[in-house]
């Protein structure tokens, strides 16, 4: 089947428009970011993995499936992460000269002189961020494709009747199950090594957790009530 421009609207457990969240095709390494409703499009097609990460969700996973080409909205819940706030000792009659955090005398600065003093601290700083930033997007990058190559991999070491037959796994879950896998250290390991039995032993202990995923995704949908 052909790929198409998807509508997504994400929603928080409160029924809340997740904003601001960035969403990965893994498979088309295709990105897109939420709006103020919640809402956005992609290019996507059944058996591809979407993926959520997210400073202020938990990280998500969601299988395109064939029926969601024919809804006009996918609705996908996520769940929004614990917030732990540190202890805070309030005592007035400190401050940092008292602490020898800072020099006595020394020249004090507003919040805007502070953001304006760090932004122009000097050309080297501004280098290394430019650096790290890039870092981290070339970081991400092997990344995917590295788990693309082990994806490949995967899937020619079992027919899917095995997935079907005796995992339990339903068709159209099976692709999603190999993505699982191999998020999985030790079945990647197996998979590495070459050695099929401890690969077949591994999935087969992860079958029953993604099984009760898919039940567990599959009440949500029922639960948000929208097409």
């Amino acid at each position: 089947m052909k790929g198409q421009e998807l509508k997504f609207r994400l929603v928080s457990t409160d029924s809340i428009a997740a904003v601001n969240v960035k969403v990965v095709n893994i498979v088309s390494e295709k990105t897109a970011v939420s709006n103020a409703l919640g809402e956005f499009t992609m290019h996507a097609k059944p058996d591809e993995m979407l993926v959520f990460p997210s400073e202020n969700y938990e990280y998500k996973r969601y299988l395109v499936r064939d029926e969601d080409v024919k809804k006009k909205v996918i609705t996908i819940v996520l769940i929004p992460k614990a917030v732990q706030l540190d202890e805070v000792v309030v005592n007035k009659n400190l401050n940092p000269e008292d602490l020898g955090l800072v020099p006595k005398g020394q020249k004090k600065y507003t919040p805007s002189e502070r953001k304006l003093y760090t932004a122009t601290s000097g050309p080297v700083d501004i280098l290394a961020n430019a650096i790290s930033g890039r870092t981290k997007m070339l970081k991400k990058q092997v990344k995917v494709e590295r788990k693309e190559g082990l994806m490949e991999k995967l899937r020619y070491q079992f027919d899917d009747s095995l997935y079907i037959q005796r995992l339990k796994i339903p068709a159209d879950y099976v692709k999603g199950f190999q993505y699982y896998c191999i998020d999985d250290p030790e079945a990647v390991k197996a998979l590495e090594l070459k050695n099929k039995v401890a690969l077949l032993q591994r999935i087969s202990q992860l079958a029953p957790t993604y099984i009760e995923l898919i039940a567990q995704e599959e009440k949500e949908s029922q639960v948000s009530g929208k097409p």
